[in-house]
């Protein structure tokens, strides 16, 4: 059914009852709204972008442009974007009542019986409760992912046939029967393939301190439609605390582009953390803590950037960039043994700033507090259980759907995973993952070159920045290039947008990097393998990283070095010299 043939169709039930008219109608069917949600989508992007240029075309030609009209357009385009994200809440189109089964059997059961599967018992309990919800007939010819070694595994190699106490030692009996008639609630809401895929995932991941929080909103009720629902909302709650957070701090065109950019962007779509279980806290964090920096609230700021790191880990290389202003001003402070005025503090301290001094309490205090009462909900170990679990075995698997430095440079014809994956294998991709640890190993030297480079140029753009949320949207290079993230927490690049606020020009590629990003999901544009996918667009952020740097950045001159170095102002380019007259035709 193609778009018009739908908008025919809606116009027939529209006139036979009014009553017809809305969800159950043919044109908000699947196929043809998602179609209208992407051709939406990609639109704002490209809309907003060239706007964006006529706006600074009309700056320079001293045209004016009411900005009453400009800020209503930035709001419309914004609160479409919002909406183009959930696809308008429309039910045909996303998951069944809305929230992620997925989502919520490894974030809510994880983080909910944590003390009891901890980071490696999750499927292997899951299995033998169903064992005793009557099901060892199915059990017996399964496979699952052995979350100890990573590898998928027929059960008839676990123990849970052979040996249930394994699991059911770490239950009380109450809570082993809590537990059971959950599995039970998600496998008849997600029976079949779709239910038997979720013990092939990695498991569950996050740190401690989010465990914590799960296990806190987890607890108020039991596995059911409505409960979920609630659940899955306070991330639609938290997105809009996102847009409002931008205009706060950085007023309405920033918080248009923002909210269009996280809209349109593909790497981190409804598809992956939609109707999931508290998947954007760490990102409302990460926003609030740029924009309390933008609103001088350091304190805030660092408590934010540090709670935004304790939920996710890799939030905290935003740090770089506050680690590099911070260095560059208090080594300028001793060199001319400059204090801040009225300054009573003593030693080393004195020559770091004020406000820098409230960043790092900020972050001191995060840690101080969040920690030990993430280790008083998650046990003694669970620190070191997850630096094993996540950061050791997990975080050094490659996925298909990695995005960084890391899979630019391993990514090559021979080991995509058209030619390397092998369904004779307990684990198909085995051979692709570990081609790809075997190549990086190769590039290595590369790597560190390219980091030292963008490191050295971040410095570079920040040398006489003293603004934190500028140091903050610059890091992303360095984030970029220092992790390999699963494509979904490619929504950090929503930070960008700050710098439209004081390179308006930074838009354009901002949104135009969305737009194409959501092309290149889309046939006839798009790419079949997913690691092609996410190599492409790993290619297409790393310019965008590359062209923020250049865009905020002077170029590089000994004569700008020498000056700064020795605390001067650097010398301009000359004017250019105006253009002679055209001679006169005229006799």
């Amino acid at each position: 059914m193609n778009l018009m043939s739908a908008v025919s169709e809606s116009l027939l039930a529209f006139l036979a009852g009014p009553n017809d008219f809305f969800w159950g109608n043919p044109i908000f069917a699947k196929e043809p709204w998602e179609r209208f949600t992407k051709l939406l989508s990609v639109g704002l992007a490209l809309g907003g972008a060239l706007l964006l240029l006529y706006e600074i075309r009309a700056r320079r030609m001293a045209v004016r442009i009411p900005e009453r009209t400009r800020r209503r357009i930035a709001w419309v385009f914004a609160i479409l974007a919002f909406f183009a994200f959930f696809d308008f809440f429309n039910p045909n189109t996303r998951y069944s009542e809305y929230y992620h089964r997925h989502e919520f059997y490894h974030y809510y059961l994880g983080s909910k019986y944590f003390r009891e599967v901890g980071y490696h018992r999750l499927y292997e309990c899951t299995l033998i409760a169903e064992v005793e919800n009557g099901r060892l007939e199915q059990v017996k010819n399964r496979e699952i992912r052995d979350l100890r070694v990573n590898l998928i595994k027929p059960v008839s190699q676990t123990y849970i046939l052979t040996d249930p106490d394994q699991c059911k030692k770490h239950f009380t009996k109450e809570r082993w029967e809590t537990f059971r008639k959950e599995v039970d609630w998600f496998y008849r809401s997600a029976a079949g393939s779709y239910w038997e895929g979720m013990q092939k995932d990695h498991g569950y991941n996050p740190p401690p301190v989010w465990t914590m929080t799960g296990k806190l909103f987890g607890s108020f009720g039991t596995a059911d439609d409505s409960f979920f629902k609630v659940l899955a909302s306070i991330d639609v709650f938290l997105h809009a605390g996102i847009v409002l957070l931008f205009y706060w701090a950085f007023g309405w065109r920033t918080m248009a582009v923002a909210t269009v950019f996280w809209g349109v962007n593909a790497p981190a779509d409804f598809y992956w953390t939609g109707g999931a279980f508290l998947r954007q806290d760490w990102l409302f964090l990460l926003v609030a803590a740029l924009c309390c920096a933008r609103k001088r609230r350091f304190f805030l700021a660092g408590f934010a950037l540090t709670w935004s790191a304790l939920l996710r880990i890799f939030p905290g290389l935003f740090v770089l960039g506050w680690a590099i202003i911070i260095a560059i001003w208090t080594i300028q402070a001793i060199r001319s043994r400059k204090r801040a005025p009225g300054d009573t503090a003593k030693g080393l301290l004195a020559y770091v700033h004020p406000d820098h001094r409230r960043v790092i309490l900020g972050c001191v205090t995060a840690l101080a507090t969040l920690v030990p009462a993430s280790i008083a909900v998650t046990g003694a170990d669970s620190y070191k259980a997850f630096y094993e679990h996540t950061l050791k075995t997990h975080q050094n698997t490659p996925l298909t759907n990695h995005m960084g430095l890391e899979t630019m440079l391993v990514h090559n014809w021979e080991g995509r995973m058209r030619f390397g994956r092998d369904d004779n294998l307990d684990d198909p991709f085995q051979g692709w993952k570990q081609g790809r640890l075997e190549r990086f190993q190769k590039m290595k030297p590369v790597f560190i070159a390219i980091v030292l480079t963008l490191f050295a140029w971040t410095v570079w753009a920040l040398r006489r920045t003293r603004l934190l949320w500028v140091g903050m949207a610059l890091s992303l290079p360095l984030v970029m290039s220092l992790t390999n993230l699963t494509c979904y927490y490619y929504s950090m690049f929503i930070v960008s947008a700050a710098l439209v606020s004081v390179r308006p020009e930074l838009g354009v590629p901002i949104l135009m990097t969305s737009a194409i990003g959501k092309l290149l999901q889309w046939p006839p544009w798009g790419y079949y393998w997913v690691d092609d996918r996410w190599t492409a667009q790993s290619w297409l952020y790393f310019t965008l990283c590359v062209l923020l740097l250049w865009g905020y950045s002077r170029p590089f001159s000994m004569e700008r070095l020498k000056a700064w170095w020795a605390g001067k102002p650097e010398p301009r380019p000359a004017a250019k010299p105006a253009e002679p007259e055209a001679a006169s035709t005229t006799a």
